[in-house]
């Protein structure tokens, strides 16, 4: 007979595992010299308000790097919500992304990768729990959506209302971030500001370099992905019009091109701001079309 509550069993089982995920993916970034991109805070705004053509074949939506973490700003830490949190002020931080190849798949000549998200929540700055989904993709004719049904539908026993939408919100926002790094005319820099910090301590005297170091210990290198400033372009609209300033979502699709249109090239159609010059306050917040038909074509 045990002399320890079921419940508080639970709890601690729960946190350990947790624990070990958390370290496993730290350890696997590590070791795989992971990479920290970083959305601008205007390209979240803009994807945010944009949908996914869920016909679209994953092979477009290769992470550039083996490991990399996507940290969220502000926009997208508004959009998407942890699902079955206690804590309403419990946002994602960011997603540990893991892609790599099978090596015995490739030994046989299938081009098969394995892509690994591990969404990382926190509380008031403090890590407090994940969700980590893994499935595998190639360079077949698997579509955006087939791969983000077949990742959900492997998370077993978790209600269709209270974790599949978030986390199709969640995986679907991490798939139009790498589709926009697809893009030939993506805005993608370097932020070494960690590598800078050492170089200006190595040559400063003992205590002054002592004291840089001490403030490395809050810097990060990280790849800034996305415009620096949202484009408010005006649609068209009479004078006085009494519909309220609303985004008209962008979306990602496939654009035929060439000779007899015979190519295809993925592109970007931009969110645009209707009735800008209207606007008080802040600009107006996204909203997700999950419902109907809608939600089985877009993401």
């Amino acid at each position: 007979m045990s002399l320890v509550p079921k419940q508080a069993t639970e709890k601690v089982t729960a946190n350990r595992r947790m624990l070990a995920v958390e370290i496993s993916a730290n350890l696997k970034y590590h070791l795989n010299k992971g990479t920290v991109i970083e959305a601008t805070a205007a390209l979240e705004t803009l994807l945010t308000n944009s949908d996914v053509d869920t016909s679209l074949p994953m092979s477009m939506v290769a992470p550039p790097y083996p490991a990399q973490y996507l940290r969220f700003g502000e926009a997208a830490m508004h959009y998407l919500t942890v699902p079955d949190s206690q804590a309403a002020d419990s946002v994602f931080d960011g997603v540990f992304c893991f892609f790599t190849p099978d090596p015995a798949r490739h030994a046989k000549g299938e081009a098969v990768w394995t892509l690994e998200l591990v969404f990382i929540s926190k509380r008031q700055d403090c890590h407090n729990g994940h969700v980590a989904l893994l499935g595998e993709t190639d360079r077949g004719s698997t579509t955006v959506g087939e791969w983000l049904s077949n990742v959900l539908n492997t998370v077993a026993e978790q209600p269709v209302d209270e974790f599949h939408q978030s986390m199709h919100a969640a995986v679907s926002y991490v798939v139009r971030v790498f589709l926009y790094m697809a893009l030939k005319q993506a805005r993608v820099m370097e932020q070494p500001e960690y590598d800078e910090a050492l170089r200006r301590a190595a040559g400063l005297g003992e205590r002054k370099r002592a004291k840089l170091l001490r403030k490395c210990a809050s810097r990060y290198n990280s790849i800034l992905v996305g415009p620096a400033s949202v484009p408010l372009a005006t649609a068209a609209g009479g004078a006085g019009s009494a519909v309220a300033p609303h985004w008209r979502r962008g979306h990602f699709r496939m654009q035929p091109f060439g000779a007899g249109n015979q190519q295809r090239k993925l592109i970007f159609v931009a969110p645009v701001l209707i009735h800008a010059d209207q606007l008080q306050g802040d600009v107006p917040v996204p909203k997700p079309y999950r419902a109907g038909t809608l939600a089985a074509s877009v993401v």
